[in-house]
């Protein structure tokens, strides 16, 4: 038994040598950086991100938890004026500026202190185009602690959806004076079950948006033209890979009997399954906002992810009857064990 206690040990530390020979080799350092062009002045653009204060109206964090506290110190526009949040999702930390070049540039430093802690330099980049267009950078460098730089590769996607989020709402808050995004977590449901044709397509996420209007506008054509009945419409997200970029979804349409279909569609069940629900209203541009709060909530309240059942989100209102983003309802399933 000794023996066996002895080469145990032995294994053990060698397996925990090896991989910390393994996390040696890795480079720690990142450089995420995302761009956006705002049709607003460069004043406006650059004194919406300098005041601490407005950072509620777009923080692509808080629009997953409206709750979390958020305190502001100084004038919140000041080098050494503080952002501090702390919430159940969104975790806790501290933002401060830390040289500031007025209409050209922010440095910022960030503290996270849960769920782990590290600290990172946040910069801003504005480059005025015209009298009413900037280009704004939004950018975060730093080095994931020693026993974390595995995690490295992770954290371009991650924080580049973030930024390309956030960078949205700053555009829409500039250029509209709102931002059409109000998400809800309403918790564990049992969904229903019912039948649907759709349209499969695999394409870059970045063009989803593209690629999905246009195979909701065949698809509805479609069943016009074969006078199917139908009252929403959905997406079914069976692919949706943050690190290599791969998506694959159905764009579908329920219906209430068997239809016969043409050779660019199929039809398909959604099952009765038991997932976490969002209902999102806003413009489908900020659709990104209600999955990240699910996937923060799934993360947060350790709820395990179907693999089963895609996720998948319905379309309650018609933009077609109803003109004002403001006003769009989305209903978002996560399929969970």
């Amino acid at each position: 038994m000794k023996k066996l206690f002895i080469s145990i040990a032995v294994v053990l530390v060698v397996a925990v040598a090896a991989a910390l020979i393994w996390l040696s080799t890795l480079d720690g350092n990142y450089d995420v950086k995302r761009t956006i062009t705002v049709h607003k002045s460069t004043s406006d653009v650059f004194e919406l991100v300098q005041d601490f204060n407005k950072w509620t109206t777009w923080s692509p964090w808080l629009c997953m938890e409206p709750d979390a506290k958020v305190e502001v110190s100084g004038t919140g526009r000041e080098v050494n004026d503080n952002y501090t949040w702390e919430g159940k999702i969104v975790g806790s930390g501290i933002i401060s500026h830390t040289k500031i070049v007025p209409l050209d540039s922010l440095l910022q430093e960030i503290k996270f202190i849960k769920p782990f802690e590290s600290t990172s330099t946040v910069y801003w980049n504005f480059k005025t185009i015209n009298d009413s267009s900037t280009s704004v950078t939004w950018g975060m460098r730093g080095e994931m602690p020693f026993l974390l730089r595995f995690m490295t590769k992770m954290i371009e996607p991650m924080v580049g959806m973030d930024y390309e989020r956030g960078l949205k709402m700053i555009k829409d808050y500039a250029e509209k004076g709102y931002v059409a995004s109000e998400v809800s977590i309403d918790g564990i449901v049992e969904t229903s079950s019912f039948k649907f044709i759709g349209k499969k397509t695999a394409c870059e996420m970045k063009e989803v948006g593209t690629s999905m209007s246009a195979d909701f506008s065949d698809i509805r054509e479609w069943a016009d033209s074969k006078n199917i009945e139908y009252k929403t419409a959905l997406s079914i997200y069976h692919k949706f890979d943050f690190i290599t970029g791969e998506c694959e979804y159905t764009a579908a349409l329920p219906v209430q009997t068997d239809v016969s279909i043409g050779e660019n569609y199929y039809e398909g069940e959604i099952p009765i399954v038991k997932a976490l629900k969002i209902t999102f209203k806003g413009d489908y541009e900020h659709l990104g906002n209600a999955w990240a709060a699910g996937m923060s909530y799934m993360q947060t309240n350790k709820l395990e992810e179907n693999n089963e059942v895609a996720p998948f989100e319905v379309y309650i209102t018609d933009p077609q009857k109803e003109a004002d983003e403001r006003n769009w309802v989305t209903e978002v399933y996560m399929p969970i064990k």
